[in-house]
């Protein structure tokens, strides 16, 4: 799935300036890195829009991550051994874009966006 150029608007004549942004996308896909997903597809044109506007875009899959369950910044603290939810957490905290994408699966989000969220 690509972007044609209708998508991506009047280039050069916006009013806005958006270079100097950051955007963060976290791809709550289930499947791991490299593998290529359905939410990727839709990430991708999202991406090029912002990156076509100027604007600095990385993307993340919180599932190549281990984050441990629980609503502290770092659950290492509250006894797990492990919790990769601060280094993400830190880019979440310098963006000024956050984008959290999902598949949808009998209108739920997935338990990686779940985990997220949480």
């Amino acid at each position: 799935m690509h972007a044609d150029e209708s998508q991506f608007g009047t280039e050069g004549s916006s009013r806005w300036d958006f270079s100097g942004l950051d955007a963060l996308f976290l791809n709550c896909t289930l499947k791991r890195s490299p593998e290529l997903s359905h939410t990727e597809g839709l990430v991708r044109i999202s991406r090029a829009i912002m990156e076509k506007n100027g604007v600095s875009v990385e993307e993340l899959r919180p599932v190549d991550y281990d984050i441990a369950p629980g609503v502290w910044p770092d659950m290492k603290e509250h006894g797990w051994e492990k919790d990769d939810w601060p280094e993400i957490y830190d880019k979440v905290k310098k963006a000024n874009i956050l984008v959290i994408s999902s598949p949808i699966w009998l209108g739920e989000k997935s338990s990686v966006c779940t985990r997220v969220i949480e």
